[in-house]
């Protein structure tokens, strides 16, 4: 790709961060990442307001169909996450914007998208991941929560759990079973759309180890949802999620959030002293230091490479895995240097003596997810043996 960008696209991306360092000045103490979103009401209306700002400016969909309220392209997209991730602000709503919104304009039929964009376009209306359950998570092929068509409707019964945000969302995106006697157990799936109001939805959470409500479980007891929100066609919710899984899977925002860390992590070693001299001067926090740098410039090229591969529509499927693996271990490295290097304070939460605002400290707790969430790495590897390499598959 070539890395230059026009004087006119690098007026825009000033702008992205000019607007999202000044919505880091009013942050709640202690927010960190897309989690403290759902944790507390003071995340939530810091994400509301967030959301208001970028709807504002029209951001929220960037690169959609001027149709739909759309405008920009896909690597206006890419400069908007990079400027949100280094900030690490709130606003954008990743299940809705970055996740439903592109597979309601590639799978969903007119009345899909006329129904559903604007909501999602004026932060108005925020989703959840209904997917994995109990025994279906990686394989979620073996899901099965069941949707029995009655008339117009679909009747849903079952269990799924994990889901992020599920007590604060206003509307849902759902993998069912429609046919239980399929050949193949990723046929017979369907992908649903429903409001997290309707009669026989229970939300329960699931308690975080440092005590936060990220996650949920949610019980389905005959819900009725309308056939009218099926996105794609009955049988073929597999297909759906396929493309939904791989949308802006650059991970420039996740990439650009350990930029800014480790711009204060330099800082914190060039000016705190250990044994008589500062940090900075000791040969192996400078090793460490560097090596996080190099790798942390690999990941971001990768990041830029799958992200104009996506903007010519080249994206090969296996590009999303590599770079999911690439940032979630790298953050995961991260995470562990700079707890190292703060000794016992690295353990300490929001107090005078936490350590560059405990943001560490939390996301030391938090930095395993990235390697799980949306398919383990274990998982991403097996997809890039088998799409990149051509490998066959184990029986």
């Amino acid at each position: 790709m070539d890395f230059k960008f026009s004087d006119e696209q690098l007026k825009l991306r000033k702008e992205f961060f000019d607007v999202c360092r000044d919505l880091e000045k009013i942050k709640p103490k202690g927010y960190v990442g897309l989690e403290s979103n759902y944790d507390t009401d003071e995340g939530w209306e810091y994400h509301i307001h967030c959301a208001k700002e970028f709807a504002r400016r029209g951001w929220l969909a960037l690169d959609w169909p001027a149709q739909y309220g759309g405008s920009g392209t896909m690597m206006d997209r890419v400069f908007f996450a990079e400027a949100k991730g280094y900030y690490d602000v709130g606003g954008v709503d990743v299940f809705g914007v970055d996740m439903l919104a592109p597979t309601i304009l590639g799978a969903g039929n007119e009345d899909i998208k006329r129904r559903f964009l604007p909501g999602i376009g004026a932060g108005d209306v925020m989703w959840c991941e209904l997917w994995s359950e109990p025994n279906a998570g990686s394989d979620l092929a073996s899901l099965t929560t069941t949707a029995v068509r009655k008339g117009d409707e679909y009747v849903l019964n079952g269990q799924k759990t994990w889901s992020t945000g599920a007590h604060r969302a206003h509307w849902a995106f759902a993998v069912v079973r429609t046919n239980p006697n399929a050949e193949k157990k990723h046929q017979g799936l369907t992908f649903l759309l429903f409001d997290m109001k309707t009669p026989g939805i229970t939300v329960k959470p699931l308690f975080y180890m440092e005590g936060g409500h990220y996650y949920n479980e949610v019980f389905l007891d005959d819900v009725r949802v309308p056939v009218k929100n099926v996105v794609g066609e009955e049988g073929k919710g597999w297909q759906v999620t396929q493309m939904l899984a791989g949308f802006e899977r650059s991970n420039l925002g996740a990439i650009m959030c350990m930029q800014r860390q480790l711009e204060d992590l330099v800082k914190y070693c060039n000016e705190t002293k250990g044994k008589g001299e500062v940090l900075a001067k000791d040969p192996l926090v400078r090793n460490r230091l560097a090596q996080a740098a190099c790798e942390l410039e690999a990941a971001r090229c990768l990041a830029y490479r799958i992200a104009d591969a996506q903007s010519k529509k080249e994206m090969a499927p296996f590009d999303a895995s590599a770079v999911k693996i690439t940032s979630g271990e790298l953050q995961a490295r991260m995470a562990h240097m700079a707890t190292d290097l703060f000794g016992p304070y690295g353990q300490v939460e929001i107090s005078r003596w936490a350590r560059l605002n405990g943001f560490f400290e939390t996301w030391y707790q938090h930095h395993f997810r990235l390697n799980v969430a949306m398919g383990t790495n274990e998982i991403q590897r097996n997809i890039i043996a088998w799409n990149g390499l051509n490998l066959t598959r184990m029986k």
